[in-house]
């Protein structure tokens, strides 16, 4: 004894579809002697081409994956036109914007979605899936401030921005938009100082020389003070006088040498 068959729904249908081509294949009205052959002819054909086509369907229909509603776990899918900005789930990084495919969560568990970038906001998701769910979540940071590195060949040269320290070089740092006077210096060295504009979400990149502090440069004096022998007759004179000053102020006296002689007289 057969077993018996079991009729799925991918069965059904294209045999329903079959049964009312055929149908509508038939004749309704009667038919001349000369036109039943051809009709006969005709529906042959007509139902031989219905009967493979109906073959095919149920084959095709069981190669298709089926999408199981309820389980497994849920597909999230990020949305951002924010390139480059990095995915965290639960603190663990997974990839940058954008990713190459959709992230699976386990369901019914809160996860926390994060993505950030400098000079952007960070933005901040907590999704809870349900089982087999698929979801598009749009994720577009804001620009916040831009990104400003400075190289230099003095290193831990002072960085002002608007007259306020900021770090040493090599600098990399996040600094509000808009426009600031910078100034890098060192002892010794000539102080860089530049106006420049940060926009939100963009980065500048700096190289700054520092040049020495040139020596002081004396010029010669051509004048009259500048002549080395106008100096010395100067100081020539200078001496003379108080030479002489020292002389006038001084008593001179001089006595009478004592005489050892004795004169004898007859």
């Amino acid at each position: 004894m057969a077993a018996p068959r079991t009729t799925r729904a991918s069965d059904t249908a294209p045999r329903r579809m079959v049964a009312a081509l055929l149908c509508a294949l038939t004749p309704t009205a009667p038919l001349g002697p000369m036109a039943w052959p051809l009709a006969q002819s005709v529906g042959a054909l007509g139902v031989g081409c219905i009967a493979g086509v109906a073959s095919l369907l149920p084959a095709a229909a069981e190669a298709r994956p089926k999408a199981k509603r309820g389980e497994g776990p849920g597909r999230l899918t990020i949305a951002s036109l924010t390139r480059g900005a990095t995915v965290f789930l639960d603190d663990q990084e997974v990839g940058t914007v954008p990713l190459a495919e959709p992230l699976e969560l386990s369901p019914g568990v809160a996860h926390v979605v994060r993505l950030q970038k400098r000079g952007f906001g960070t933005l901040v998701e907590t999704v809870k899936m349900s089982p087999g769910e698929e979801r598009e979540i749009e994720a577009d940071l804001v620009p916040s401030g831009g990104v400003l590195k400075i190289g230099c060949n003095v290193r831990r040269a002072n960085i002002l921005l608007n007259g306020k320290p900021i770090g040493v070089t090599p600098f990399d740092g996040d600094v509000e938009a808009g426009k600031h006077q910078l100034q890098v210096a060192a002892a010794g060295k000539l102080t860089d100082t530049r106006a420049i504009e940060v926009v939100a979400g963009e980065e500048i990149s700096l190289d700054v020389q520092l040049v020495d502090v040139p020596a002081p440069v004396v010029k010669p004096d051509d004048s009259l003070l500048g002549r080395w022998w106008f100096w010395a007759a100067v100081g020539t004179a200078v001496v003379s006088g108080v030479t002489l000053g020292v002389l006038s102020q001084r008593e001179i006296s001089v006595d009478p040498p004592a005489s050892n002689h004795s004169l004898t007289l007859p």
